[in-house]
């Protein structure tokens, strides 16, 4: 029974002994690649220009709100409903702005990823070279735990295709 247990316990050390993995930090390679730096300089300056039209509108309406809060005692019911209307559609705009540009599929991420495009597909290039290079199996990025490279060898996809369009016709 113990030799069984022992056999169980180094048989997948054997397994994998012929694998190679390896791992990368994308983080580390973001932070290091120059071309990713001046990326993310444009994309600053394009951000704090975007900031900067945002605050204006904010100041505008805080001016006009101030303003209001003045004169509201001296117009009458209709002017101050007008008024008030034309202050809730500027607020509108300036959270539909803040939306269009910041918001999760604004200007600022899709300018991001149109930039950033590239040069992703520049730093897959390099892992795939460097990993074919030295004969490695699977790459890992250390950061989400993703696989960044895989040797098409161990994809099992057509084969489990396979299997399910067998065992949905047997039902």
């Amino acid at each position: 029974m113990k030799k069984i247990k022992i056999i169980l316990l180094i048989f997948p050390v054997f397994l994998f002994a012929e694998m190679k993995l390896g791992y990368i930090d994308s983080n580390r390679i973001m932070s290091e690649f120059e071309n990713v730096r001046d990326i993310q300089v444009e994309l600053e300056k394009e951000q704090r220009k975007l900031e900067a039209e945002y605050n204006g509108m904010i100041s505008q309406l805080d001016s006009l709100k101030q303003v209001f809060e003045k004169q509201r005692l001296l117009m009458s019911e209709n002017r101050r409903k007008e008024k008030e209307n034309e202050l809730i559609n500027i607020e509108r705009n300036i959270q539909e702005f803040q939306m269009k540009k910041f918001g999760p599929e604004g200007e600022i991420y899709r300018k991001q990823s149109q930039l950033l495009a590239p040069i992703l597909e520049e730093v897959d290039a390099a892992i795939k070279v460097v990993a074919a290079q030295r004969g490695y199996d699977y790459v890992f990025d250390a950061v989400s735990g993703a696989i960044v490279y895989a040797l098409e060898a161990h994809d099992l996809t057509d084969q489990v295709l396979k299997e399910l369009k067998g065992s949905g016709n047997s039902e």
